[in-house]
């Protein structure tokens, strides 16, 4: 299992700035709201680190069950994109994603270096 998840680690990272077709997301975690951003399933590693940036986009699964992180809110303005943004820089293992992307938030995501976190086919 340890192994797995290395490995997972490391091609995750070995691609990171590299096309985006390279890496086949997972599922979306099924807590996330509908809508651009999600969580994939089973990849949140309880890092934490988007609760200074975006504590109201973010959220962790309320029934305490285990701890996993979602999109509880979709940013509606450009002040939430950018902390979305954010979040999804200090993310430690590029678990929040983007599809169906807006054409002028996929370029910016783009220009943020964030390019590789929009899903292949999901602009």
């Amino acid at each position: 299992m340890i192994r797995a998840w290395l490995a997972e680690l490391s091609r995750r990272f070995a691609h990171k700035g590299e096309s985006h077709r390279l890496y086949t997301p997972r599922p979306p975690h099924p807590a996330n709201v509908p809508g651009t951003f999600y969580v994939e399933d089973g990849c949140c590693i309880s890092c934490g680190v988007w609760e200074d940036v975006a504590p109201d986009l973010l959220a962790w699964l309320p029934d305490g069950s285990y701890s996993h992180c979602y999109v509880a809110r979709q940013p509606e303005t450009d002040e939430e994109f950018v902390r979305m943004m954010d979040a999804m820089h200090v993310g430690e293992v590029d678990c929040i994603r983007a599809r169906h992307c807006r054409p002028d938030w996929a370029d910016r995501l783009r220009q943020a270096g964030l390019g590789h976190h929009i899903d292949p086919n999901g602009i």
